[in-house]
């Protein structure tokens, strides 16, 4: 089974999250460390390569699966565009 990992900046991203949005993270997170590629990757940008899917239309949640981990990369606003 593989380990849920988390950086510094996806962390800082949780406080801006609903507690109701961070309980539908998790449940979409216990998917993802069974199921990594469920969704898809990004093809350009800050995020390019790395999979993400969208939540409750207002954060887009960015995450890189290995072998052993998958290591939560970053939640930013939906609205916000990668550089």
């Amino acid at each position: 089974m593989r380990e849920l990992r988390w950086t510094n900046e996806a962390i800082a991203g949780l406080v801006a999250l609903a507690n109701r949005e961070r309980q539908i993270l998790s449940d979409i997170l216990a998917l993802v460390v069974e199921f990594p590629a469920t969704y898809p990757a990004r093809q350009r940008g800050k995020f390019a390569g790395f999979r993400y899917f969208v939540l409750g239309k207002r954060w887009i949640v960015y995450y890189r699966a290995g072998e052993k981990d998958v290591m939560v990369l970053a939640i930013v606003p939906a609205l916000s565009r990668p550089r």
